[in-house]
Parts: C-alpha cells; structure tokens; sequence
C-alpha cells in the first residue's frame, strides 16, 4: 500500500497511523482482537487448514502498542497467503510471539528505539555500502537474544551438504525454530518501506512494478517475493539508479528474470567511485572518468563483457535528463565500449565465434547413458523430468513448468499426439507431434500418463503443472535447481567423468545442445532444428548445422552434400541462405522436399505436398527413398491412366477422354521430374545440366 507520509520525519504516530490502516485493509475487525482463535484464523477467506491447534491461539496481549501493531500486520500478510497456509507456517511462530509477549519491551529498550523495523537490519544499511554484495543474514543480536530465551527449546545446526566443484560440500545452519525471528525482523522492516510512494522506497517489490502477464513470474516466487534493495547503494547515487531502473521496467525493456542481472551491474560503477575519490559526488563524473578511468579499472577487475559499462552509462544519462542541475550531461563515444579487454564470448571468438562452438558443449554419447543410469537413482519425478528434457530438448525452466493438459490427441490424426508447451524466454508456445508408433515417443507419452496417474493418486485432482510443487496451498512448479543438485550429488556418488576426466559437473543447457546435435547428425536441416527446439530464429539452429566436422562429413556422405535440388536436377545453394535469413525470404520444408516460393506470392499456394512441376520445388538427398515409392506409383497410375484413355475413346466420350490425356501428360512430366532427381542426387553431384555446379570440399572446415 503507497501512503503518503503526513510529514517529512517519520514518527511514531505517522507509522502507528500507516499501521492500523494497513490491517484494517487486510482484516477489518483483527484490530479490536488480541486473542486469535482456531476459529477465527480459520474464518479468514484464504486461509483454510483443519490441523490449526484448538488450544493454542495467537495472543498478542503484554506486546507494546506499536510492536503489537507491526506483529498484527506482519501475520495478517502471512495468514492471507496461500503459501503459507500450514500448519507448520503458524506452529513455527508460537514460540517467537511467547518471547515477544515476555521479552518485547526489553528488546526495544536494547536497541533504544520505539518500534522493531527501527531495529538495524544488516541486509538494508540506511546509509548504503560503498563496498561489497550486502549479504543476507540476520540481526545477530536479535538472534542471540532469542535463541537464549528458553534454550530447551532451540536445536542443534544443521548440516546441508550441496554439491560444488566436483564434490559434496557441507555447511552449518542454524535451526529454524531460532531463525525465524530474523523472518520477523526482515519482514516488518520490509513492511515499513512499503508506506513510502514507489518512487521514493529503497526496497521494490517486483510485485509491485511487474503484473502476471503471459509469465510464470508469480509461480516461480516460492516462499517469498523477490524485491530491489536500493539500500545496497550510498545515498549519493540511490535516487539515480532507483529512476533508471523504474523507468527501464515502465518501457518493458527489463524482464523480471533479467531486472537483477542489470542491478547488479550497478554496482560495479558504485565501487570504482568509491575506490576513486574519498567522497564521490556527481559532480566529480566527466567524460574522461567513464571513457578512460572507469574502463581500465574494469579491465584491471577483469569484468566479463560491455554490459557493465554501458548499463552505468545508461544510467547516468537517465539521471542528467531527470536531474541536470544535480547530474552531468555525459556523452562518451560508442568506441569507448570497444577499449574492453575481456568480452562476455570465451576467447575473444564474438558472437559468432560463440555460437559456433555452440555444439561441442553437448554430452557425448557415453556421458548420457551414464547420466541416465544415475538420474534413475533420483527422487520421483526427476527421472520423468529428465526424459522429457532429453527426448525434446525443452528448456530446463519449460520442461519443468511443463502444464498438466500438455499431452492430447491430434484432432487430425489418430496415429499423433500433440505435446504442447510454453517458452517462457521467447514467450511463445510450441507444438512438438509425437508419433504413437514410434518408440522414443511413445515411451514419452508413457511417461507423462504415468505421471499425470501419479498426480491424481497424491493430490486427487488435476494440477496445474504435470510437476508440482505446493508451498502451503500455492501451487508452483518443481524448482530447477532442485533437480539439477540432486542430478550432481547422483553424478558425483557414482563418479561419472567428463570427456577431459574431471569429474562431471551437472547442467540441464547441455542437455539441449545434446539434442540439437543429435538433429543434426541425424540429417535434420535447419528450419526443422529450428521449429523442433523452438528457436526464435533459424541461425539460432546454424550451431548445430555448421558447427562440427563429422556433422559436415555426414551430411556429404549421407545427404549429398546437403546440396537442394530444383526439378530439373540442378543445385540450387540459395536455397541454405533461405533457411538461415530471418529478416526477408524464408525456405519452407514441406513433404518430400521444401518450397523456397517468396513469401509474397505464397499466400494463395496451400498445398502441405511436394509440387513436382513447381519451380519452387527443391529436394535433398534424405527424401530419395521417398521419391522411388513415389515414382513406382506413378508409372502404376499411368498404366491404369493409358488404358482408361484407351477406352473413353472407343465409346465415343471424346471430353472425358481429353481430360484424361491431359491428366496422364501431366503425370509423366512428374515422372520425368522425379527421375531426373533421383538421378541427380544418386550419382553424388554429377548430375545433368547445363553446367556443372557442384562445389569441391573445402579444406578449411572449422572442426
């Protein structure tokens, strides 16, 4: 809620006012009540939980008055969200409103303050850091103060392990039921920005600046809200990156997923100031500071890529357009960007150069069948997700979010299912047929239908997401990490090696490239690589075309030459320009062959089939056994064509008997045509016309 404060300082009466509005907004009658009841916990709409203990109400009495509000408030958020409607969310909690009860006005007293969000919070210094990422930890004197408040009560640490370069590592953790009062503090503290107009709070709620839209944004926020700390920076520079990044968001420039990255840049140009001068200002900032000064020490730092400089430049031209009187006008060349040592590509290859190596970052055939051994070994329904991803070569967040109802029947076809699901990176959907009678398919369907019987045995009803995950009653989605930490820990218990032998380190984008590679070993041209991992663009699919060596000397063994033919047998090498443009023409693959017919004649043209006589018409080398079958039917046809002709003619109907001519004309030019291809691509490039048009095999493939 944005409320305005009545004064500039913030009071004690101001906040104690924003208080009490707030939850009356949330609960209108919770302020009268300081006793809350199983029944009345249980009378809020979205909290509904049988196993809420009768004896055991939340009791607010002995609480001072302003602390008793911010408590008040900071449950009536948590009972009015779904994914913390539990149990254990409200059992956790008794034992910090007993102390608070006993201990809260000793609290405040040790801090000197009136309230607890004036408590200091480590993760939001009120004066920023100038140094260092503001790790998020807790107040360790509330901590302390806590856990020695009936120490029978408290655990021992806990020990996680997690897998990390190439070993399981493990870490100590204080318990939970001690840890949870830093959820209070952070939380009300959290609450109390939140009074503040957007422009002017220091901690944003993407929440607040993002809505639902065609996204799993709000899905993927699990037990809490992802938010800005513009806390992290000093007060000198906080107002110009808080108005660049709204403004960014307003435009739709920044995604939810992308916000953070471009955040965190920020504070790279927050360091080299700090490092700079003693007392930075705006003032100090001059073209020369960014061109010169501000590069080398991101080269020094060795920073990755030009994003870290020209998002800060970005930023300053923001804050000179909104503040010119405070901020300088900065105009550095766009060549100061290329003064950058370290780009964001390995080994100074660039973009293309990157996504050329693109796939040599797939898993060779023995890692795969060792992984597959391995993830059986996983927690349900891991294995399940995995298949999946390595049968489509979906994205690790879309095969894990992948929808219930994502498996029906083709309407227009009873030997195909459709598999259906969103991209959430390019935010479109894709539609993957999987034939029934073939085996990878069809142990993929199987696989989805017994995870959906599993779904219905354990929650008895349809679930949003074929995986699901429940926080409270909030469904999501299993988490992606999730699955790739207990793929690693699996890998490193068995001691799968990578091809170098290392010890293999786990990560799902491989397992694309892995696919993509396979399409293109397997003879897949670009534009069906392209539609079958649901690229943005065919080039995206060059990767795995032109990448590798042996992809190459296959495709000239196997493929002849990868080479398209016209319907006169003549090589036609436009036709692999066609298929990787994305901006004007595009080749089209259609049964027995693809139609390369410019897009802007081709919207009266239906036909799904080989055109045989079309000009437009090009075939490659994987559609010759096609063309045989095809060929054999069309001589059977104009023998049936030749004698029914034959016998129009002998009883008078000369019509009928023309238009059968005309019919059989037309079928022996398709054989004609179809001959001259088969022929053409048989004989490996010698094929007939006017000029000889093959290419040689260059030397120069890149491997």
């Amino acid at each position: 809620m944005d409320l305005e404060l009545i004064s500039g300082k913030e009071d004690d009466d101001v906040y104690k006012h924003q208080l009490e509005i707030s939850v009356s907004s949330i609960f209108p009658d919770l302020l009268e009540r300081d006793v809350w009841d199983k029944a009345f916990i249980e009378s809020i709409p979205k909290f509904r939980n049988e196993h809420i203990g009768k004896n055991s109400p939340i009791i607010f009495e002995g609480i001072p008055p302003l602390l008793s509000l911010e408590l008040k408030l900071y449950w009536a958020k948590l009972l009015s969200d779904t994914r913390f409607n539990s149990r254990s969310n409200v059992e956790r909690r008794r034992l910090p409103m007993e102390w608070f009860r006993k201990e809260g006005g000793s609290l405040l007293r040790l801090f000197n303050v009136p309230s607890f969000a004036n408590i200091p919070h480590p993760e939001f210094p009120l004066a920023g850091l100038t140094t260092g990422s503001g790790r998020r930890e807790h107040n360790q004197k509330v901590v302390e103060a806590f856990s020695s408040f009936k120490k029978n009560n408290s655990r021992d640490p806990l020990k996680i392990e997690y897998p990390k370069d190439g070993q399981v590592k493990a870490k100590e953790y204080l318990a939970g039921r001690i840890t949870i009062i830093g959820d209070f503090h952070k939380k009300i503290f959290m609450s109390r920005e939140q009074f503040k107009p957007l422009q002017r709070r220091n901690i944003i709620y993407l929440n607040d600046i993002y809505s639902e839209h065609d996204v799993r944004f709000k899905d993927i926020q699990r037990q809490s809200d992802h938010y800005l700390n513009f806390y992290l920076f000093p007060e000198w520079i906080r107002p110009a990156i808080r108005e660049h990044i709204l403004q960014k968001v307003e435009y739709g420039e920044l995604a939810p997923k992308t916000l953070p990255g471009y955040f965190g840049r920020m504070k790279h140009f927050r360091a080299f100031m700090h490092e700079r001068f003693p007392v930075p200002s705006p003032a100090l900032i001059s073209n020369s500071l960014m061109e010169d000064e501000f590069v080398a020490w991101g080269n020094k730092k060795g920073l990755v890529g030009k994003n870290w400089f020209t998002d800060c430049m970005a930023m300053l031209s923001t804050a000179a357009r909104k503040w010119p009187d405070q901020w300088p006008s900065v105009s550095v060349s766009n060549r100061a960007a290329n003064k950058i040592e370290k780009v964001h590509y390995k080994g100074g290859l660039g973009r293309i150069g990157h996504n050329q190596e693109g796939a040599n970052r797939s898993y060779s055939q023995r890692i795969i069948d060792e992984i597959r051994v391995a993830v059986e070994k996983t927690p349900s329904p891991i294995p399940a997700v995995f298949t999946l991803i390595l049968s489509t070569g979906i994205r690790a967040e879309d095969g894990h979010a992948i929808l219930f109802d994502c498996l029906h029947d083709d309407p227009h076809d009873q030997n195909y299912m459709l598999l259906t699901f969103w991209q959430n990176k390019v935010r479109k959907w894709n539609t993957k047929p999987l034939l029934k009678s073939e085996p990878q398919h069809a142990e993929l369907k199987r696989i989805i239908e017994n995870q959906r019987e599993e779904v219905m045995r354990r929650h008895g009803k349809p679930t949003k997401y074929l995986f699901p995950a429940f926080n409270g009653t909030h469904e999501s989605f299993m988490d992606p990490s999730y699955s790739l930490k207990e793929i690693k820990r699996q890998c490193l218990k068995d001691n799968i090696l990578a091809d170098d032998g290392s010890a293999l380190s786990f990560s799902w984008h491989p397992i694309r490239h892995t696919k993509g590679t396979s399409l293109a070993k397997d003879g897949h041209d670009i534009l069906s690589i392209m539609m079958e991992l649901g690229h943005s663009s065919p080039d995206m699919a060059t990767v795995y075309i032109n990448n590798r060596l042996e992809l190459k000397k296959k495709a000239l063994l196997e493929n002849g030459g990868g080479r398209f033919y016209t319907i006169e047998g003549l090589v036609d090498d436009r036709v692999t320009d066609l298929l990787v443009r994305k901006d004007q023409i595009s080749a089209t693959r259609v049964c027995g062959g693809a139609c390369a017919m410019p897009a802007q004649i081709g919207d009266w043209c239906e036909h799904a089939n080989a055109c045989y006589t079309c000009k437009h018409y090009r075939a490659d080398a994987k559609d010759v056994e096609f063309f045989k079958s095809e060929r054999s039917a069309i001589i059977h046809l104009i023998e049936e064509q030749q004698e029914e002709a034959h016998t129009l003619e002998e009883h008078g109907r000369s019509r009928m008997s023309e238009i059968t001519h005309r019919r059989l004309n037309k079928n022996k030019e398709v054989y004609t045509r179809m001959s001259t291809i088969i022929s053409a691509i048989e004989e490996d490039g010698e094929y007939q016309g006017t000029d000889q048009q093959c290419k040689q095999l260059s030397l120069g493939i890149d491997s």
